[in-house]
C-alpha cells in the first residue's frame, strides 16, 4: 500500500482528533483542571505555530487537535455551569420563563429559565430547570413567565454502568433539575415574541399545534415531528412502528428533511426564474436560486430547533450552495469534514447522542460510495428511463449503505434492529422525497394565507402510507431482533473499520469490512447480569434460570426497567408471581446457584424485615438504608443507600463461584453534572 497516495485524503481524518480529545475530557471520574487544559491547548497551539512552516508539523498537528477537542470540552462544561438540585424539594412554588415547550402524549414538559425557587438562595437555584404536567389543551407561549407549586429533583443517573448519562445530558442544557406539577401553570406575566429565539420557537409550536389539529390522531402528530421535529405526541405504538421497522429517522429533522426542502426550494426559484427569458439572460439565475434556497434550508432549520443532524445538513448545504455561488464543487469528504468539526467544537458533548453518530456515518458512507461506484452504477443520460432508472438506483442503493454503515451504531444505541429497514426506506424515501416534504413546503408557505389545508391533503396522504407500510413490516415474522449492545471498544473498532473502508482509496480497503464485523462481534461477548440495582432502589431485576428476568422490586413498564430489558435484548419482564423467585411484601429472598441475596422492598419502614434479614447468613443484603456492621451482623456484603448514593446503580454476576460487583462510577468521583455522593433520588421515572 502506497500511504503517499492517500496522504491528502488522510488530513479529512482531522475531527477524530478531536473526538480522542473530547473523550479523554469525559472520560476520567474526576472533573479535569481547566488551567491543565488550556495550557495544554495553548502549548500545543504555540508548537504548531512554530512549526508551520517545516514539515515535522504534522506530528505536532495530532496533538494539538487532541488538545483542542480536550479543552475545547472543558471550556464548553464551564461556560453552561449551572447550581445542581442536591435533594428532593417537595411542593415548592416555582416561577421562571418558558425557555422551551415539549408537548409529550398527554402530558407537557416545559423548561424554565431566570428560575425562583421557595426556600432556595439565588446562588443555589438551577439556571433552568424542567418540570411537566397533565396536558389540558392550553397554549404556553415562549417567553411567558409563568408559577407553579411543583415537586423538583436532582438530575437522574445512569440507569446501569456503562450506559447513557442523562445527567450530562441536562447539565449542557443547562438544566439542573427535573420535577413536575400537580396542575397546570398560571400565567404571571406575558413576555411575547420579542427575539427571534422566542419568535421562532413560538412558531415552532403554532405549526405543531396546527399539524395536530387539522390532522388528528397519529397522522398529524407524525407530521408534525417530520415538520418541526415535536416527536412528543406521538403515540407510542406508532412510534415503535415506526423504530422497529427502521423508519424512526424519518421522524428526526436531519440531511434527507432539509436536503429536500432545500431542492425544492432551489429548483422551483431557479424554474420560475427561467420562465423570463430577460432574467435567464442577463442575471446568474442559478446563483440567485442557490442563495434563496440556502436562506430558507436556514429559515427551516431554525424552524425544527437546530438539531445537531440539522445543523450538520444546513453546513454541507450551506457549501453546496455556496458552490455553486462560487462556481465550485459541492458535498465531499472536505465538506462533512469541516461539519463534524464545526459541531464538535461547539457541542462537544454530542458525540455521545446517537443523532451525532447515526448522521455522520450514513452521510460518511454515502458520499464515498458515490465517489467509487456511482459512475460505474447509473447509466448515463438524464431523460426518459435512464433518469427514472438512476433515481431508483440511488434510493436503493444509498438505504442499503446508510443501513449498514449505521447499524453499528443502531446496535450499540438501541439495542435492536430492523430485520426489513431497506424495503421499508426503499418504499418511504420515494414517498418523503416526492409527496410529504412538498406537502409540508406548500403547507408552510401557504400558511400565511390560511390555505395550509391544501398541503395538508399530500402530507396526510403521504403519512398515512408511511404509518400504514411501517405497521405492516412491523406484523411480519422477526420484523425487529432485540440484541446485546456491542461493547465501547467493539464500537470504536467499528467505527475504525468504516473509516478505512471510506477514506482510503486502494484495494486495501476492503480490510475495513472484517473490522467492522469484529466490532459488532463484541456483542457475542456480552454476559447478561444476574441482578441489577437501580441509583435509587426504585427498581431491582433478577435473571431467572430461563434467562429471562423479573422485576422484585419496581414496575416493568417503567423508564429504568425498559432500558435494562432492552440491553440485555428482552421484549418484557416475566410477572413476579409466575418467576418463581420467594417474595413478600416487604422482602425478597433471591438465589443464584449457591449464592443467596435478601431484598427489602419496603423504602422508608425498615422495621421488621430489617431484623430479620440482619439476623439472616445472606451473602448480600440490599436495602434502601444506611448499613452499618455493627447494627447488622448476618449478611457478608452489603448494597444499601450510601453505596447506591456514592457509586449509582449497581450489576452483579456470579462467576466461578464468586460474585462480582459492577457499579456506574467505580469510586465516588466529582463531574461538573454530578452531586457529591452521586445524587439523591429522582423521583420519577420518565425522561
Amino acid at each position: 500500500m502506497k500511504f503517499s497516495a492517500e496522504r491528502e485524503r488522510l488530513v479529512f481524518l482531522w475531527p477524530v482528533g478531536m473526538m480522542i480529545g473530547i473523550a479523554a475530557y469525559f472520560a476520567p471520574p474526576d472533573e479535569p483542571s481547566i488551567y491543565l487544559s488550556i495550557g495544554a491547548l495553548a502549548l500545543c497551539t504555540g508548537l504548531l505555530l512554530l512549526a508551520w512552516r517545516r514539515p515535522f508539523r504534522i506530528y505536532i498537528m495530532p496533538f494539538f487537535l487532541i488538545a483542542l477537542g480536550f479543552g475545547g470540552s472543558s471550556f464548553r462544561a464551564h461556560l453552561v455551569s449551572t447550581p445542581l438540585i442536591t435533594e428532593e424539594l417537595h411542593y415548592r412554588i416555582v416561577e421562571g420563563d418558558i425557555d422551551e415547550v415539549e408537548p409529550v402524549e398527554k402530558r407537557v414538559k416545559l423548561v424554565l429559565s431566570h428560575v425562583k425557587i421557595e426556600g432556595l438562595s439565588a446562588e443555589s437555584t438551577p439556571l433552568r430547570v424542567r418540570l411537566s404536567f397533565r396536558d389540558t389543551g392550553a397554549v404556553w407561549q415562549i417567553g411567558d413567565r409563568v408559577r407553579m407549586q411543583a415537586d423538583i429533583f436532582p438530575l437522574p443517573q445512569p440507569v446501569m454502568p456503562d450506559s447513557y448519562d442523562f445527567a450530562r445530558h441536562f447539565y449542557f442544557r443547562r438544566i439542573g433539575g427535573n420535577g413536575f406539577a400537580m396542575r397546570p401553570p398560571e400565567v404571571i406575566s406575558s413576555g411575547g415574541n420579542s427575539g427571534i429565539y422566542n419568535y421562532f420557537s413560538n412558531l415552532r409550536h403554532r405549526i405543531g399545534e396546527d399539524m395536530r389539529e387539522k390532522m388528528p390522531g397519529e397522522t398529524g402528530a407524525v407530521a408534525a415531528a417530520m415538520t418541526v421535529g415535536e416527536t412528543g405526541p406521538i403515540p407510542l405504538e406508532a412510534k415503535d412502528n415506526l423504530r422497529n421497522s427502521g423508519l424512526a429517522h424519518m421522524l428526526a429533522i436531519a440531511g434527507l428533511h432539509l436536503g429536500i426542502v432545500a431542492a425544492i426550494i432551489f429548483f422551483n426559484v431557479r424554474f420560475l426564474l427561467a420562465l423570463s427569458p430577460t432574467l435567464a439572460l442577463r442575471f446568474p439565475i442559478k446563483k440567485i436560486a442557490a442563495c434563496i434556497a440556502l436562506i430558507g434550508a436556514g429559515i427551516y432549520l431554525f424552524l425544527a430547533g437546530t438539531p445537531v443532524p440539522a445543523l450538520r445538513a444546513f453546513i454541507m448545504v450551506a457549501v453546496l450552495f455556496g458552490g455553486f455561488m462560487l462556481d465550485r464543487s459541492g458535498i465531499s469528504l472536505r465538506t462533512l469534514s469541516l461539519a463534524a468539526g464545526f459541531i464538535l467544537l461547539i457541542f462537544p458533548e454530542s458525540m455521545f447522542g446517537a443523532s451525532f453518530q447515526m448522521s455522520f456515518a450514513a452521510t460518511l458512507a454515502i458520499i464515498c460510495f458515490s465517489e467509487s461506484f456511482a459512475p460505474y452504477l447509473y447509466r448515463r443520460g438524464n431523460f426518459g428511463w435512464r433518469k427514472i432508472y438512476n433515481h431508483g438506483l440511488s434510493i436503493i442503493f444509498t438505504s442499503l449503505i446508510a443501513t449498514l454503515a449505521t447499524a453499528p451504531f443502531v446496535l450499540y444505541n438501541f439495542n435492536r434492529l430492523a430485520s426489513f429497514g431497506l424495503i421499508s426506506n426503499i418504499i418511504v424515501i420515494p414517498l418523503a422525497t416526492f409527496i410529504i416534504m412538498p406537502g409540508i413546503v406548500v403547507s408552510l408557505l401557504l400558511m400565511p394565507l390560511g390555505l395550509q389545508w391544501l398541503g395538508y391533503i399530500l402530507v396526510k396522504f403521504g403519512t398515512d402510507i408511511m404509518l400504514r407500510l411501517a405497521a405492516w413490516v412491523v406484523s411480519l415474522p422477526y420484523a425487529s431482533l432485540h440484541l446485546p449492545a456491542p461493547s465501547d471498544a467493539g464500537l470504536i473498532i467499528s467505527a475504525a473499520g468504516l473509516l478505512w473502508i471510506c477514506i482510503i482509496r486502494q484495494r486495501i480497503r476492503l480490510f475495513g469490512i472484517p473490522v467492522m464485523i469484529m466490532g459488532l462481534a463484541t456483542m457475542l461477548l456480552h454476559v447478561s447480569p444476574d441482578m441489577l440495582i437501580s441509583h435509587d432502589m426504585r427498581q431491582v431485576m433478577a435473571r431467572l434460570p430461563d434467562g429471562k428476568y423479573t422485576l422484585l422490586k419496581g414496575s416493568a413498564h417503567s423508564f429504568t426497567a425498559q432500558n435494562w430489558l432492552r440491553a440485555e435484548g428482552e421484549d418484557e419482564a416475566v410477572p413476579l408471581k409466575n418467576s418463581g423467585v420467594e417474595c413478600s411484601r416487604e422482602m425478597c429472598d433471591y438465589q443464584i446457584g449457591p449464592h443467596h441475596i435478601l431484598i427489602i422492598k419496603t423504602k422508608w419502614d425498615y422495621g421488621k424485615a430489617g431484623e430479620v434479614a440482619c439476623a439472616a447468613n445472606a451473602d448480600i443484603l440490599v436495602a434502601w438504608q444506611y448499613l452499618h456492621r455493627e447494627n447488622c451482623l448476618g449478611p457478608a456484603q452489603f448494597i444499601g443507600r450510601g453505596e447506591l448514593e456514592a457509586y449509582g446503580a449497581h450489576e452483579l454476576w456470579v462467576k466461578g463461584g464468586k460474585i462480582i460487583i459492577a457499579k456506574t462510577r467505580e469510586k465516588p468521583g466529582q463531574r461538573l453534572w454530578q452531586l457529591p455522593f452521586g445524587g439523591a433520588d429522582d423521583g420519577y421515572d420518565e425522561y
